[in-house]
């Protein structure tokens, strides 16, 4: 079994981190004020493994080996793409509010795509050959991690998904 070989990796801005701290910081509070049954044990420490995940683990990351691209919103949501399906792989700069409505896992494969974003604008952009997007916000680093891709992207003559 060949491994996914991580090419960029970019943690949750301050801001996002904050946002996502509220629900696992209201059940932290709930469980500790129920100390007096198990239940209530139990409920603060999965809100702990939760504030160590957001903190510590949390962020946009592409992954890749020689038959596919893994492009995630860790821990919540992950999407492998065969080589073969992808027509594209081009840095891109957009602007996560104006484009998309936020960070996060936001758009439809309808309009602009589907963007994975922990608050940054420069992307790299996955196109498939049915038309369908994803682009994932990696902050500077996007064009070293295309670079990184096209090497391990298996190649045909006169392949153009990497072409500037």
């Amino acid at each position: 079994m060949i491994r996914l070989r991580t090419i960029a990796y970019r943690p949750f801005h301050a801001g996002l981190r904050a946002i996502l701290f509220v629900g696992p910081a209201i059940l932290l509070l709930v469980g500790l004020l129920n100390t007096a049954s198990p239940a209530g044990w139990i409920v603060a420490g999965v809100a702990v493994a939760m504030l160590v995940v957001i903190t510590f683990f949390s962020g946009v990351r592409i992954r890749a080996d020689e038959t596919s691209v893994a492009v995630s919103l860790v821990p919540f949501w992950g999407k492998r793409l065969r080589w073969s399906d992808v027509t594209s792989v081009v840095v891109e700069d957009v602007r996560p509010f104006e484009d998309f409505g936020g960070w996060g896992i936001k758009g439809t494969q309808k309009k602009h795509g589907i963007l994975l974003s922990a608050g940054d604008t420069r992307s790299i952009r996955f196109t498939l050959i049915d038309g369908r997007r994803y682009l994932v916000a990696v902050g500077e680093g996007a064009e070293a991690a295309v670079r990184d891709l096209a090497d391990l992207a298996p190649r045909k003559p006169g392949d153009t998904r990497f072409a500037k």
